[in-house]
């Protein structure tokens, strides 16, 4: 079977076309109705058709068409193609609907409790028939799952290691004071860094570089700061500010979530940022719903930052 096939290497595809349609109608007249050419047009196709395979596919008797076993035994082969082709096909249409796409994305805790619940929402809307994971963990995790092709984009620290990646800062924010509406500082437009003098206050992780480099601001003005509760997170940063535990700089992304619940973010006169990363793995193009989503993330950064 395979042999016939590898004979049909100068055959048109028109002529397999012609072939199949005879096949499957009966008679030429049928096949040139069906595929909206002439009778002749369609006996003269199916003769080059043989003369290039080399075979008798048909007797002629009466005017009509009778196959032969060779033709019999090359349309199970040609319609076992065709199948193939129907597949690849349905395959494309799905594809373009976005009914069979997956979309991957990794991110760090303080960007899967701001930015990711807003743009994964924004994102179902016009894809609602692409399925989205959210992988949340620490930088050096999620580069080994861009690696490993578990995510198909990540949202980094700004220390991870990113060799081997096509990364880029996707963000780099202002730092902002988070506290109760009700606190006394709360009541001023910004915050000079002796204003955090004797303020008890919840620090991120000591290896976190926004908390090194606040760590740095406080030293350079002699200050020696009360960091009574240090934790990884920014969002738990805000719960602990709420429930009257001290004070935080913390991510304004992240903080602004808190706002409804009487969290009031106040602006920092000296220079203290947040920033993140946005990486790829460069041996793995990146689809129309990945760059979107990418977009989406950057349009809900805008509106939401002064």
């Amino acid at each position: 079977m395979g042999g016939l096939m590898q004979d049909l290497r100068d055959v048109s595809a028109r002529q397999i076309d012609v072939f199949r349609m005879v096949m499957r109608l009966g008679t030429t007249n049928r096949a040139a109705a069906a595929l909206h050419v002439s009778q002749p047009a369609v006996t003269q196709i199916l003769q080059q058709f043989e003369a290039r395979a080399g075979l008798k596919l048909f007797e002629r008797a009466r005017g009509k068409l009778v196959p032969t076993p060779e033709a019999h035994a090359l349309m199970e082969e040609v319609e076992r193609v065709y199948l193939g082709l129907d597949a690849v096909q349905r395959k494309i249409a799905a594809l373009q609907s976005h009914e069979e796409t997956v979309l991957r994305v990794g991110a760090l805790h303080a960007l899967a409790a701001s930015v990711m619940p807003w743009a994964l929402a924004e994102f179902q809307r016009s894809y609602a028939r692409t399925r989205c994971q959210l992988l949340v963990d620490s930088s050096k995790a999620l580069r080994e799952a861009l690696f490993q092709g578990v995510v198909d984009l990540a949202f980094l620290g700004d220390e991870a290691d990113t060799s081997g990646l096509n990364s880029s800062v996707f963000y780099e924010v202002p730092a902002v004071c988070a506290m109760p509406a009700a606190h006394p500082l709360a009541r001023k437009t910004a915050l000079q860094i002796h204003d955090l003098r004797e303020v008890p206050l919840i620090g991120l992780s000591s290896r976190d570089p926004a908390q090194q480099r606040l760590e740095s601001a406080f030293a350079q003005a002699g200050i020696a700061p009360r960091f009574a509760i240090e934790t990884p997170y920014s969002a738990t940063q805000c719960a602990l500010v709420l429930a009257g535990a001290g004070l935080a700089v913390t991510n304004p992304l992240v903080a602004r979530e808190y706002i409804a619940l009487g969290l009031r973010c106040v602006p920092l006169t000296f220079d203290l940022t947040f920033r993140a990363l946005l990486a790829f793995n460069p041996r793995q193009a990146q689809s129309r719903a990945a760059q979107e989503f990418v977009s989406l993330c950057r349009r809900h950064i805008a509106r939401n930052l002064p």
